[in-house]
């Protein structure tokens, strides 16, 4: 079957980010989704939500940038390189996803120079300013080291949520299925940019955080 999930959501469990969790089944079903991975900044999510597919994750802060790992059971810690963490949750069975390669505004893996090959990268990133780009160089290394790719909106708040995403040819809707096909790389992404506006929305409500 295909399911259409956005790869690349943050929550209230990550500190710039305005969405609370039990938001995401409503907004999954509006935005024509079949389901959403997290990627907390640094924090492996505990939660409860009913109804729809959400997929528990970590963008893990490495010393060489940011790692979405997903699959895992327990915390996996920052400020290791890269390397070790695709071979610790390899090792453990998770899937690992380079996001935002060519984002020179965020800390990012340079997928040229690891020499442990993680699952997948993220060829589309809908919060990029510099989107074409991004996508561009992106694919361009995917094909040429041979990368499964992926697309992730990379969502703060919920207005977000679904301006990129990746099919998935998943034998059902268990994450299991749906991990085990990114990793034999049964997945294409899509999306856009994510709107001028709702960066302008992203940015107030941060401002408002902090007053």
């Amino acid at each position: 079957m295909k399911l259409k999930i956005d790869f690349h959501v943050h929550t209230r469990f990550s500190y710039d980010a305005h969405t609370r969790l039990e938001m995401l089944p409503e907004i999954i079903s509006r935005r024509g989704l079949d389901g959403v991975a997290l990627a907390e900044h640094d924090i492996l999510p505990r939660f409860d939500v009913e109804d729809a597919l959400i997929i528990p994750g970590i963008e893990v802060s490495t010393v060489d940038g940011h790692l979405i790992v997903l699959g895992v059971s327990h915390q996996i810690s920052r400020g290791s390189p890269a390397n070790e963490v695709i071979l610790e949750v390899r090792r453990l069975g998770g899937v690992t996803i380079i996001p935002h390669p060519y984002d020179y505004f965020s800390p990012s893996i340079d997928p040229a120079k690891l020499r442990v090959k993680p699952d997948t990268i993220e060829t589309i990133n809908a919060s990029i300013v510099f989107f074409e780009t991004a996508k561009h160089k992106a694919e361009r290394i995917a094909e040429e080291l041979g990368f499964a790719t992926v697309g992730g909106s990379d969502s703060h708040i919920p207005e977000t949520i679904g301006d990129a995403y990746t099919i998935v040819d998943s034998d059902s809707t268990s994450i299991e299925d749906v991990l085990l096909a990114v990793k034999e790389g049964r997945v294409k992404p899509y999306g856009k940019p994510t709107s001028f506006w709702n960066r302008l929305r992203k940015s107030t409500l941060d401002i408002k955080r902090r007053i």
